[in-house]
């Protein structure tokens, strides 16, 4: 007994006491550095899934408004359409004319979601669908029409509604007219909607959605839930929710529902709606709890090799983060950015997504504007090049510079695509010298196509692609009031309603796009050529300023027209009564008169057959 006493004894001093708590106690230490590390895991794991998820509830809120958007523009532009259709004193047939032509170009060319342009237009309803109501169907009892008038003249989103029918959830956008009575109206499908919210959504343990103001259900990623109205219902987690966003307005919070944790991003749309995202926490972070678990069994074996894995891991994710955090914003906007030394001349990536540049770059910082030049000197087409390379020039940046932090120009670049270039003060001396610029390219290309689509949809006549009315006339006013004068020629169709009337319409439709495709091919092309409504047009013609240089071309655009046939017309030649007045460039009446002046002339020319011109009397030939 003895004997093994001692051999304990020695077995103590061999090891020593104190080797065995600092053992102990290297091993405690290496459990409390696992579980920091987890816990550092954990938090970052949880803020990757909160990113990620805002970022979606933030990207969806931004597509959805951009939808509406592109509603509320149409409904806008074609009001005011209406209105000047109204203020001319067109007849009910010409408007609803245009609503049916406007209805087929939103349907064609813009969003199949559209049904189409309706509404109440001076006591009368009007629908450019075709669609005709039943007999006991008040226009004004509707809530598109009592919504809008209430509104006094702003665009009005009338709750969403769920289509009994198609089981589509439908919204009306309405507006009130100048007149005070007239309502010009547009349904969409949300169908769109749904997609996007669907989207959202990675497993069937989480679920987006969207909320009207009143807490409808306007799009759900399980479509069961469409119609709903969870204000006004109870025990369920998406009232729960819908209450709590209601009525705390948190953009973010976390919610305990039968003992389960749930994450909640919310992001307000326009017209107090809301993208909802909701995510099931307690399933998003189950995988943690193995993580923990090979975390332990790894230090047991790895210990100080895996704390410092652990410890380099998780600095550098920190270091990342933070970076991440910081160019968050500027990320998703940019396609590719620089910080350029303007005193060095050297330059940074700070990101970018296009792997050609990159390689134009290399791994070279030096040279940063000799390597600018080139590099947009490749990347942007010809017609944007002279003009992209005097902004880029880094020796007259300082100038430009200095009395703003920014400076832009849009250019098209090597596959015309639009893009936007942006020059911003990253740093000045104390003295207010610049140092450091950044360069950053955004791709605008989408945003530039819907401007220029929505400008041709503005300035052009529908029928036959010339200018309207409203287009044609500023481009006339514009030249006379920078003084060039011009030959102004107005004229019509002879017996237009009797071609209707005898042919039909569509024969109608095809004598004035006819006539306009005479007009282009008698005019110049700087000429203004216009259609000014129904059958009648108009062109002015700049530089021309008397009655003998003007009838050559007047006899020009005759010869044209009476070398046109159109077979539908059994053998007939349409002819046009044409009034002609001239401008001189010391004149300083209106384009009003200048237009009476034509238009006088114009009824004496209806008064002879045959195509027939006549000019105003008091001009000089």
């Amino acid at each position: 007994m003895k004997n093994n006493q001692t051999s304990g004894r020695e077995v103590l001093n061999v090891i020593g006491i104190k080797n065995i708590i600092a053992s102990i106690f290297i091993f405690f230490i290496a459990l409390i550095i696992i579980s920091i590390n987890f816990g550092i895991l954990y938090k970052t794991k949880k803020n990757n899934i909160i990113d990620d998820n805002k970022h979606k509830a933030i990207e969806s809120a931004q597509k959805i408004d951009s939808y509406m958007l592109t509603s509320l523009d149409t409904i806008k532009l074609s009001s005011y359409k209406v209105d000047k259709l109204i203020s001319a004193g067109k007849s009910k047939d010409e408007i609803l004319s245009y609503l049916e032509d406007q209805t087929d170009t939103i349907v064609n060319v813009i969003d199949e979601n559209y049904t189409g342009l309706y509404g109440y237009i001076e006591g009368e309803y009007l629908d450019g669908s075709g669609w005709v109501p039943d007999a006991d169907y008040i226009a004004t009892e509707r809530p598109w029409y009592i919504q809008s008038v209430e509104a006094q003249g702003e665009i009005v989103l009338v709750d969403p509604y769920l289509d009994s029918q198609t089981n589509t959830i439908m919204m009306t956008i309405g507006k009130l007219l100048s007149d005070g009575q007239s309502v010009l109206s547009l349904d969409l499908s949300l169908d769109s909607l749904q997609v996007i919210t669907t989207e959202m959504v990675e497993n069937n343990q989480d679920f987006a959605m969207v909320l009207d103001s009143t807490g409808g259900v306007v799009s759900h990623s399980n479509k069961n839930e469409l119609g709903k109205n969870y204000l006004e219902s109870t025990n369920s987690l998406e009232s729960t929710i819908a209450k709590e966003i209601f009525n705390s307005q948190k953009t973010q919070f976390e919610l305990n529902y039968n003992n389960t944790e749930y994450i909640i991003f919310t992001q307000k749309i326009r017209n107090d709606w809301y993208c909802v995202s909701v995510v099931n926490g307690t399933y998003a972070f189950k995988s943690l709890t193995g993580i923990l678990f090979v975390s332990l069994i790894a230090i047991l074996v790895f210990a100080f090799t895996i704390i410092f894995i652990l410890y380099n891991i998780s600095s550098k994710h920190v270091v990342a983060n933070k970076l991440n955090q910081q160019l968050e914003s500027m990320s998703h906007i940019y396609a590719s950015m620089y910080d350029i030394n303007l005193v060095n001349n050297t330059f940074s990536e700070i990101s970018n997504s296009s792997k050609d540049i990159s390689s134009m770059v290399g791994d070279s910082s030096e040279n940063a504007k000799e390597k600018l030049y080139s590099i947009m000197e490749i990347l942007s087409s010809e017609r944007s090049r002279k003009e992209l390379l005097e902004f880029i020039n880094l020796d007259t940046i300082e100038e430009r510079l200095a009395n703003s932090n920014t400076v832009t120009l849009e250019y098209l670049n090597n596959n015309n695509l639009w893009c936007r270039g942006r020059f911003v003060v990253a740093e000045r001396d104390a003295s207010d010298k610049l140092i450091r610029v950044l360069w950053m390219v955004e791709f605008i290309d989408e945003e530039k196509r819907r401007q220029e689509r929505l400008q041709y949809l503005s300035d052009t006549d529908r029928m036959t692609g010339i200018n309207n009315r409203g287009s044609g006339e500023k481009k006339i006013k514009d030249l006379i009031s920078a003084g060039q004068g011009g030959m102004f020629v107005l004229l019509d169709v002879d017996k237009f309603k009797s071609i209707n009337d005898t042919f039909g319409h569509s024969v109608g439709d095809k004598v004035l796009i006819t006539l306009a495709s005479c007009l282009q091919k008698a005019f110049r092309a700087n000429d203004i050529l216009m259609r000014l409504g129904g059958d009648e047009f108009a062109v002015y013609v700049p530089d021309v300023h008397n009655k003998n240089s003007g009838e050559r071309i007047i006899q020009r655009l005759i010869s044209v027209i009476e070398n046109t046939d159109i077979p539908e017309l059994n053998g007939k030649k349409f002819c046009i009564s044409i009034g002609v007045a001239f401008y001189q460039h010391n004149d300083s009446f209106s384009f009003e008169e200048l237009y009476k002046r034509a238009d006088s002339n114009t009824y004496i020319s209806k008064k002879h057959t045959g195509n027939y011109v006549s000019y105003y009397e008091n001009e000089s030939n």
